[in-house]
């Protein structure tokens, strides 16, 4: 039976994705990435999204089963069946009257494939006013509708998820005719009500803690329901886990999901991310002695009245919502306060004077954080001055409040004064250090000799401290300065990680400045803090031993760890005091350890920003956040690719997010948390960190100095690990493999579609998806997409050899279709192209290799700028004028204003065209940049030739460049004299050409603002256009007479 395709790879609704993307990366309280660091994680709607839409069919495909289009009807309405719901509108997933980010009107054919899109992600009524008449948008948390699949606040809902459960069991379980949906999704609520009946059974039984006769009976019977449950729904693989944002979406969407990562520190994240909240963070309810016995009497008294169970007017039990949650707040506070007796004395509180109604009293505050510089030498030998080596000198500059250190140099001797209001002055570190008192320079090599011979010491600056607005600033008493002084005899050599950092340059390690042991990154106090509450921990957990059940405790102490992570990473020499935030960061702003100067040292013992207590917040938020579902992911610490993890077939679907070629050194970089985690875990988890550090040579990445320091190998070693992967995926995998992949790179791409198409498997579609905040830190040295590409894949049949002209001709026609079909669904410039490559893959993929008449073989790269001709000339055969106006429109389209090479254009200029490539730097059409060339923008070109468009015969985009020009200027009756000559009528090709720019143009650039202001004011345009000649022409005619 020929299997229909799936929704991934014929529609996508990516503006939708993309707008909720966006949003994601800002989203803090409950989200997964605020749990633990990990890098390069996909967002989760996106990551929802590429799930649901493998796992379903395309309605409207021939082979697509009966009974999912009727569940479809029947779960999210159609033309015939408006949808009525109670606490849904009407007709919630009815398509949009007009695509909204189209310049023309496109009606969006209300059909079930339609449907399915807007229950994936559908624009609110204002975000579609927004784009159709290019108002300012609503809200992110306002952008999509509140019955969209994808909406972060839908993540818990219900009412929505299941109806993404139904339609993926039904498309599950309806291969055969036989089947229809009202059966099928009567089946589906049978299974999942005896999951709820099974949890509520065991969660209301008290004491459950106790291994009893009837706990073990009731948890057996929800292991059985779930099973059950999970045996109808499709098994989803993810073989690169590493954050593990697509495993927890698949089993959000109730499948039963897996997940693989090489390196122990991803997979320990996962176990707190994937497994453990839905697995434990549930209600429990104890009796009064059990409880007491658990936690003490003073806890018990202090829980609230509400959670109480009374007898009689006695409280017999206490119930608590969250059992997980609870356990790890008791007891990362317990191990607090321990460590507070312990060396609480090492960050002294001072006394302040606080306004409490019309009195003042005085209160303890503890301090934040204490600011520090690195201090060099000045290399001038008559001068030798002691420079804190400062990049500027604010200590918080935000939008209503700026502090600031003022220098006050006497001889050779440099002290500060904190003032506040506005000082830029530069600090005196830049590319070398400048002497404040001689104005001598030390150069970076200097310094960096300083440092590999101690010289670079250390210098306490400022202690920061809640204030009434905001924090408060002040300068270290001796005391202070003193007291954070502790003696290396202090430190426990069995604590204190004197690992060997790798020498890379994405590490401090590898740049110079004589750091190569992990404990470096850390002061001695910080070093003593952390081995503190290391063995608080320890203590913690031989109090634990038996008193819950082991697979319990292995999850309280994973999150205890977690947590101290979370405090440790902002515990560090290398941490950065965010002076716009006034917060402390990590070391990890750009998946790098750089070399840091000034830093901030957190107070973890405090009770505000950067203290332990504030981090256990976001961990208990997490916990909370993912507990209301019962299905836990299967975790696996090992690489992918072995064969026999899964039986052939077993699995439904692979979704996976590679790592990025040699952009991120994961392996490297996780090693801070490593040699910390198998410290507070190592007893825990004894065989995930049996190595001294996390493995690296087998990970799938494109590192050099991982292999002998050759891009040829590390390249080759990529390549062959995820051909390697995908082999066994090709195995065992029945139905289709989803790849998303964030490098443009044609080196990257090449790779990706050599490894897929190397285990015998073809891509049938690719989407690209915006995913990136505009001020996102990760560069990927300039290869990352704004939009991060995901590719559809399934296990083919490669027939023999194929033949370059037939294959170039099938894939031209290919395009050419897809093409068409994409433009009416609003795709353009890189979405269209992106799309257009998936296609142009699949042609290609058909064969073992394509040859040209020489016998070589066509590579991927070639098929790659193949598939960008066929694009290019698909673009232009619908638009109607000139050739140089078509190539500027045909550009656009695929490369926007972005730098590109020479080739490229004698290529394009070719395609389709009668037209010289000199013309186009002529005319300024391109721009040259060096050996590059960028398009003209209208500023660029009037700049560059200042009668642009004003002949009779100049082309349209002349023409079109020109009004832009005038509409921005003050000169109104010279823009209507050029309307009235060159677009006259709504009809004229000047409109149309208007048209296809504002659809192409970035938004919110000078071009786009120009393009679409000519346009919402088209016909008064016109109008004033014809009146201003008919008055000119009565001005004259009173003249002459």
């Amino acid at each position: 039976m020929i299997q229909a395709k799936k929704l991934i790879e014929v529609a996508m609704p990516i503006k939708e994705i993309s707008a909720e993307s966006v949003r994601d990366k800002s989203i803090r309280h409950g989200h997964i990435s605020t749990l633990h660091l990990w890098w390069a994680r996909r967002p989760l709607p996106v990551c929802r999204a590429v799930v649901f839409a493998s796992l379903v069919p395309d309605p409207l495909d021939p082979n697509c089963p009966p009974a999912f289009r009727e569940a479809v009807e029947l779960l999210l309405g159609s033309p015939e069946k408006p949808l009525t719901e109670p606490d849904i509108i009407v007709d919630a997933y009815k398509p949009y009257k007009d695509i909204p980010w189209t310049a023309v009107h496109d009606p969006m054919e209300d059909n079930l494939r339609n449907r399915l899109q807007m229950f994936i992600g559908k624009f609110t009524e204002d975000m579609q006013q927004a784009m159709l008449h290019n108002k300012p948008m609503p809200g992110a948390g306002k952008q999509l509708s509140d019955y969209s699949l994808i909406k972060w606040d839908n993540k818990n809902n219900e009412k929505i998820i299941n109806k993404a459960r139904k339609l993926i069991f039904v498309a599950h379980n309806s291969r055969s005719a036989q089947h229809n949906a009202m059966s099928l999704l009567a089946e589906f609520d049978t299974l999942y009500a005896a999951i709820k009946k099974a949890e509520k059974e065991l969660y209301s039984l008290p004491d459950r803690h106790l291994d009893t006769e009837e706990c073990q009976i009731k948890t057996a019977a929800l292991q059985t329901a779930l099973d059950t449950f999970l045996d109808r729904m499709p098994k989803v693989f993810d073989p690169f886990a590493g954050g593990g944002a697509i495993p927890l979406e698949a089993a959000r969407l109730g499948c039963r999901s897996y997940g693989n990562d090489i390196n122990p520190v991803a997979h320990i994240i996962q176990k707190g991310s994937l497994e453990f909240p839905q697995k434990y963070g549930k209600p429990i309810t104890y009796s009064k002695e059990e409880f007491i016995k658990l936690y003490g009497k003073e806890t018990f008294e202090k829980q609230p009245h509400d959670q109480k169970i009374y007898v009689k007017g006695e409280v017999t039990a206490i119930k608590i919502p969250n059992r997980l949650s609870f356990d790890v707040e008791f007891y990362a506070k317990k191990l607090l306060a321990e460590t507070e007796k312990e060396i609480g004395h090492l960050y002294p509180s001072t006394k302040k004077l606080v306004k409490k109604g019309k009195n003042q009293i005085e209160e303890e505050v503890k301090p934040i954080a204490y600011y520090w510089a690195r201090v060099g030498n000045c290399s001038n030998p008559s001068c030798r001055a002691e420079v804190p080596l400062l990049k500027q000198f604010y200590l918080a500059n935000t939008n209503s409040k700026q502090v600031y250190l003022n220098p006050i140099i006497t001889d050779r001797q440099i002290d500060f004064e904190i003032k506040t209001g506005k000082y830029d002055t530069k600090g005196w570190l830049d590319k070398a250090l400048t002497c404040p008192c001689c104005n001598s320079v030390t150069s970076i090599k200097e310094l960096k000799e300083q440092a590999k011979n101690n010289q670079l010491s250390e210098r306490l600056i400022s202690v920061i401290s809640e204030g009434d607005s905001g924090k408060d600033y002040r300068f270290p008493t001796n005391e202070e300065k003193e007291i954070a002084r502790i003696e290396v005899n202090l430190l426990d050599p069995l604590i204190i990680p004197n690992e060997i950092m790798k020498e890379i340059p994405d590490m401090v390690s590898g740049r110079g400045w004589g750091i190569n042991k992990w404990s470096q990154l850390f002061s001695h106090r910080q070093l003593y803090t952390i081995q503190t509450l290391i063995k608080s921990l320890y203590n913690i957990k031989s109090t634990l031993n038996g008193a819950y059940e082991n697979n319990y405790t292995i999850g309280l102490f994973t999150y205890l760890s977690l947590w101290l992570d979370r405090g440790f990473v902002i515990s560090t020499t290398f941490g950065r005091w965010d002076v716009s935030r006034e917060n402390v960061q990590s070391p990890f702003s750009k998946q790098a350890i750089p070399m840091i100067f000034d830093y901030p040292e957190a107070n973890l013992l405090g009770s505000t920003t950067g203290s332990l207590n504030n981090q256990l917040e976001w961990v208990l938020r997490y916990i909370e956040s993912e507990n209301s579902y019962p299905f836990s992911v299967q975790l696996n610490n090992a690489s992918s690719g072995d064969k026999s993890q899964f039986p052939d077939k077993y699995l439904t679907a692979v979704i996976t997010d590679p790592p990025y070629y040699d952009a991120i050194a994961y392996a490297d970089l996780s090693d801070f948390f490593y040699v910390w985690l198998k410290r507070t875990l190592g007893d825990v988890y004894p065989l995930n960190f049996a190595t001294p550090q996390t493995p690296k040579a087998e990970e799938c990445t494109a590192l050099k100095h991982h292999h002998n320091d050759s891009k040829i190998e590390a390249k080759e070693h990529f390549e062959n690990k995820l051909t390697q992967i995908f082999d066994a995926i090709e195995h065992q995998t029945s139905d289709i493999v989803s790849i998303m992949f964030a490098h443009q790179s044609t080196e990257a791409w090449t790779t990706l579609c050599n490894s897929i198409l190397g285990a015998r498997m073809n891509i049938t579609g690719s989407w690209a998806v915006d995913t990136e905040m505009a001020n996102r830190s990760i560069g990927l040295a300039g290869a990352a997409l704004a939009s991060s590409v995901t590719v559809s894949c399934r296990p083919s049949v490669q027939e023999g050899y194929g033949n370059y002209r037939t294959v170039k001709r099938a894939i031209e026609v290919t395009v050419e279709r897809e093409v068409e079909q994409l433009y009416r669904l609003g795709f353009r410039g890189a979405d269209l192209l992106t799309a257009c490559f998936g296609q142009a893959v699949s042609e290609f993929g058909k064969y073992k290799s394509v040859e040209k008449a020489d016998g070589s073989e066509v590579s991927v790269a070639e098929l790659l700028e193949m598939a960008r001709e066929a694009a290019f000339n698909a673009l232009l055969k619908g638009f109607d004028g000139d050739d140089q106006t078509k190539f500027y429109i045909g550009w656009l389209q695929l490369y926007g204003f972005a730098e590109s090479d020479f080739d490229d254009a004698a290529k394009f200029s070719r395609v389709g065209l009668t037209i010289n490539v000199n013309e186009l730097f002529t005319e300024h059409l391109l721009i040259k940049k060096g050996n590059k060339q960028i398009l003209g923008n209208y500023t660029d070109r009037i700049a560059l030739n200042k009668r642009l468009g004003e002949n009779k015969s100049s082309t349209l985009i002349d023409k079109v460049h020109k009004a832009m020009y005038l509409y921005q200027g003050t000169n109104r009756s010279e823009l209507l004299e050029h309307i009235a000559s060159v677009a006259d009528s709504a009809d004229k090709p000047f409109w149309r050409v208007l048209t296809s720019l504002l659809e192409l143009l970035p938004a919110g650039s000078n071009d786009h603002k120009q393009a679409s202001g000519l346009l919402s004011n088209r016909d008064s345009l016109i109008r004033e256009s014809k009146q201003a000649i008919e008055n000119k022409g009565i001005q004259t005619n009173l003249f002459q007479s």
